[in-house]
């Protein structure tokens, strides 16, 4: 018998999601037993950085967690073939008589990171809400819906430096103003001030100029999954550009997801999804994107 594991990367969430989530696919459409390894991690750089989240995630899902490397062994004798290299999620894969590890460990390329997830997402969406905890999934369907969502990127992302591209650069903040103009824009295509809730891993005291701006409210308290999710759940999604955070609450909404377009890449959702709810750079000129703004409403 076959059998799928998951190594889970030291990353943050989002990275983290992504060999989490394309195991579990792969498990659920071949109907096979499934394994996650490194779980329980702890990263010692978001105490260096005196960041406002440790990210521990220990206490977000119910799927069972091995630390015996003895299991993962007896697998291992059991083999006739290892595949080393990453199995993207198929429903066109059939089981063999050897017996084969399919092992599920990296992070994707930035070029193109739902590759192998898109083609599934509701599989994917429906694995993600199993798998969480009971508490998260009461918590989070507790909270209103947002109108503007908007997600800033600080911990380890570093600042531009005097000179850079940033559209040559990764891990870097998004500008404060970007985020301004953004919510300015919508706004104005809305024809209301329009409620925005930001989520950030940053503190409030590094906002000045975007908190200056009325109807804004600083969402915090919340374990990392409530806050992607409780993002996901936005009437509209900002991004901030190179977050795996952003891109997967983009990845599971049904809301018009906005990119910043320095660092716009191979599309997060199919065609399917985009058809009725865009995705892309800010385009006053886009009938679909002022069509979804147009019919936000104040939650």
């Amino acid at each position: 018998m076959s059998i799928v594991i998951c190594r889970l990367p030291k990353a943050g969430l989002g990275n983290q999601l992504f060999p989490l989530l394309k195991a579990l696919t792969f498990a659920e459409l071949n109907g096979l037993p499934i394994i996650i390894i490194g779980y329980h991690q702890l990263k010692l750089g978001p105490y260096f950085r005196l960041e406002k989240y440790k990210r521990r995630y220990n206490n977000y899902f119910i799927f069972q967690k091995s630390v015996l490397g003895e299991k993962i062994d007896q697998w291992r004798l059991l083999r006739k073939k290892h595949l080393n290299k990453q199995i993207e999620p198929s429903v066109e894969y059939v089981r063999d008589k050897a017996a084969t590890i399919f092992e599920y460990n990296a992070i994707p390329s930035w070029k193109n990171y739902f590759e192998g997830l898109k083609e599934h997402r509701n599989t994917v969406i429906k694995l993600l809400w199993k798998n969480m905890r009971a508490d998260i999934k009461e918590k989070i369907e507790r909270y209103k819906s947002p109108s503007i969502g908007v997600h800033i990127r600080m911990g380890d992302f570093r600042k531009l430096k005097e000179g850079e591209d940033f559209s040559k650069v990764g891990a870097v903040r998004t500008s404060e103003k970007y985020f301004i103009d953004i919510i300015e824009n919508i706004r104005k295509v809305n024809g209301s001030s329009l409620p925005v809730s930001v989520f950030t891993d940053g503190y409030k005291s590094e906002f000045k100029e975007l908190f200056s701006l009325n109807n804004l409210y600083l969402v915090e308290g919340n374990s990392d999954i409530v806050d992607m999710m409780l993002l996901s759940k936005s009437s509209i999604i900002v991004c901030s550009a190179g977050s795996t955070f952003s891109y997967w609450a983009g990845f599971l909404a049904n809301a018009p997801l906005i990119l910043h377009p320095d660092h716009i890449h191979d599309s997060i959702r199919t065609n399917e999804i985009n058809n009725n709810w865009y995705e892309g750079p800010w385009d006053s000129t886009n009938t679909l994107l002022i069509d979804n703004i147009i019919n936000i409403s104040i939650n």
